[in-house]
């Protein structure tokens, strides 16, 4: 009943609908050109994707990472920082600090600060990677998405064989990536390797569901679109609801950074996906439909 009442809502008003992704990619493409405005490039990047130290500092402290922030900035404020909590079960056991300040300076600023002696191997251990060699593989790794959104523009058109159904569906994608990009910039989300493959990971769930829409708008028999549509609508809302409870879960119960940093990205790409396939997506396909038959 209530799926229904929506469906005949839709059918009436999807060409104003279709407003809000329009103005969703707006603000996306805001947010994106501030961050490359701030940080040279359309995703802030952590240490992984930039280059840097990331020092695993083993410390008994009440302090909450942004406090060590905090701290960490009165002592230089030039230098950049992101701390994380390392937990072992419920029992905080130290930190992990990504910062672009030398291993000596960073050294002498937490002995400082946690007033204690760290030795390396023994409560303190480092990685140092290197801005040359973390910029060549963020370019390598946007080149990979770019390829794989390309290979995945020809299999469509291959599919479908028609210009505007293949379209709608590569628009999706491409507004899947654009404003989940977005929304991480807002947020000011670093990502790091991850997370970019959470990012493949999210062109290929925003395909299933607008291959699903297409095909049963256009491949099952009969001109019932709004039958049709809310059927497919029944079974993409089922997909999105399972796959979101499994992302929500994981970020709630993890204590991995990498989990949860590709649950968020999924659980932010579910969401967009379920506006830019069932408002923007659908919109254009039922223009259209209306379109052949006059």
């Amino acid at each position: 009943m209530v799926l229904e009442k929506l469906s005949q809502f839709y059918f009436k008003h999807y060409k104003f609908l279709m407003i809000i992704p329009v103005v969703m990619f707006l603000f996306s493409c805001f947010f994106i050109a501030q961050t490359i405005q701030n940080d040279g490039t359309p995703i802030y990047r952590d240490i992984s994707l930039k280059g840097g130290l990331s020092a695993t500092v083993m410390v008994n402290s009440s302090l909450a990472p942004q406090e060590v922030v905090s701290k960490l900035e009165e002592k230089n404020s030039t230098a950049s920082y992101d701390v994380s909590e390392i937990v072992e079960g419920s029992q905080h056991i130290g930190y992990i600090i990504d910062t672009n300040l030398k291993e000596e300076m960073l050294l002498s600023y937490i002995e400082n600060i946690f007033g204690e002696t760290f030795e390396f191997g023994d409560n303190y251990s480092s990685n140092f990677i290197s801005p040359s060699l973390s910029s060549s593989f963020f370019k390598q790794a946007s080149i990979a998405l770019l390829i794989s959104f390309i290979f995945m523009s020809t299999v469509i058109f291959l599919a479908f064989r028609q210009s505007v159904p293949s379209f709608a569906v590569i628009l999706s994608a491409l507004f899947d990536i654009i404003v989940t990009i977005g929304v991480l910039d807002a947020f000011r989300f670093e990502v790091s390797v991850a997370g970019i493959g959470a990012l493949l990971m999210l062109i290929g769930y925003s395909i299933d569901t607008d291959v699903l829409l297409t095909n049963r708008l256009f491949k099952e028999k009969g001109d019932n679109y709004q039958e049709k549509l809310t059927s497919a609508f029944t079974t993409g809302l089922l997909m999105t609801i399972t796959t979101l409870i499994a992302g929500i879960g994981a970020m709630i119960l993890t204590n991995s950074e990498v989990i949860f940093e590709i649950a968020f990205i999924l659980v932010v790409g579910l969401i967009v996906d379920f506006i830019s396939t069932w408002i923007q997506n659908s919109g254009i396909l039922l223009w259209w439909a209306e379109k052949k038959k006059q």
